[in-house]
């Protein structure tokens, strides 16, 4: 099974989608930020979304190039439209004016609409934690990808409706806390399907509201759901994941669940700049004191350690950049016709 080195992979990558009529800076972007999801141990958000950003071009739902606009602004918000272009591109472009805005005024509020799929969050608010500052996202489907049931219910009506908050730390690696209000991304469905393993209890329904273990359950035809997350109390993630698909949905512009299956994201960003709030050594001070005063409990039955949020992804990236990235064979092959389609072969094992 394919194993490569991280810049052998964004080079693939970026290779197959100037071949699918992307310029060589659009792609480079895409890919590359793709693979550092594969590298942070986030695979459901890496190289195996290849093939989808290809279908959405073939299909027209993706406009490489677009012109990204910005309107509605007063000096801490503004209102960005990325015309359909990759969300990569849109959302970096976001972040850009949101540091501006906030590194100058202390806080930054932007809305993000027509994009595409924008990838991995944390990618974002960790982009923002290591310039100072503090990021916050709040992402829907754009009004499509409904495929999480809600709370009591048997059909999707949701999306996943993932967060993001980004914190500096005096150490430099951020804290970064990127999670979904479904139980589960559905990315992380399709690895599992792709290696031909079952998903955990807990995680999907198929298309009559049963529990299965079966991806392929899940994906049907006809498609069954993602459920929220918290299990027993799985109430309370359906209503993080309502207030998400607002925020994100609404107040963007880009329409709540059930308005369109145009694969996008509508996004609130947010962006705090700490020094206009506390000083920065102050506020390291507090944020090491209390990351030390968690990590002193008793490990439990089971755990060696206490974790906070985004050393795990640290630890993978470390791991991968040495070792290489692992891309399970149907991915690898799924990414190979890809290539072919375009005339694409260099790269092939």
């Amino acid at each position: 099974m394919p194993v490569f080195a991280p810049e052998k992979l964004v080079g693939i990558g970026s290779e197959i989608l100037v071949a699918a009529g992307v310029s060589v800076d659009e792609a480079r972007v895409v890919a590359g930020q793709l693979v550092e999801s594969n590298l942070d141990g986030h695979d459901s958000h890496g190289i195996i979304r290849l093939p989808q950003y290809i279908g959405t071009i073939e299909r027209g739902e993706i406009n490489p190039g677009a012109e990204i606009e910005v309107g509605q602004e007063t000096p801490v918000t503004a209102v960005v439209d990325g015309n359909w272009g990759f969300g990569q591109v849109v959302m970096n472009r976001a972040v850009e004016l949101g540091m501006e805005r906030a590194g100058g005024l202390g806080i930054a509020a932007l809305t993000v609409r027509h994009a595409n799929h924008i990838g991995r969050l944390g990618s974002y608010v960790e982009r923002i934690a290591r310039g100072g500052m503090i990021g916050l996202m709040f992402v829907n489907m754009h009004g499509g990808g409904v495929i999480v049931v809600p709370w009591g219910g048997r059909e999707a009506r949701l999306g996943t409706n993932p967060l993001a908050v980004g914190v500096p730390t005096a150490g430099g690696e951020p804290l970064v806390l990127d999670m979904t209000t479904s139980v589960v991304a559905e990315g992380k469905v399709r690895v599992m399907r792709n290696r031909g393993e079952k998903v955990p209890p807990g995680w999907v329904v198929d298309r009559e509201g049963n529990p299965t273990e079966d991806p392929a359950a899940f994906y049907g035809p006809p498609r069954g759901g993602i459920l929220p997350f918290g299990g027993v109390a799985g109430h309370k993630g359906y209503g993080l994941n309502l207030v998400v698909e607002l925020l994100g949905g609404a107040l963007s512009g880009a329409g709540c669940a059930g308005k369109s299956r145009r694969n996008g994201n509508g996004v609130l960003l947010m962006v705090l700049n700490v020094a206009h709030f506390a000083p920065l050594e102050e506020f390291y001070r507090q944020g090491d004191d209390f990351v030390d005063f968690v990590k002193s409990s008793p490990t439990a039955p089971g755990f060696d350690e206490i974790l906070m949020p985004g050393e795990i992804e640290a630890r993978q990236r470390q791991r991968r950049e040495r070792e290489g990235v692992f891309v399970e064979e149907e991915t690898w092959q799924q990414i190979l016709d890809c290539g072919r389609r375009f005339g694409w072969r260099e790269g092939e094992r």
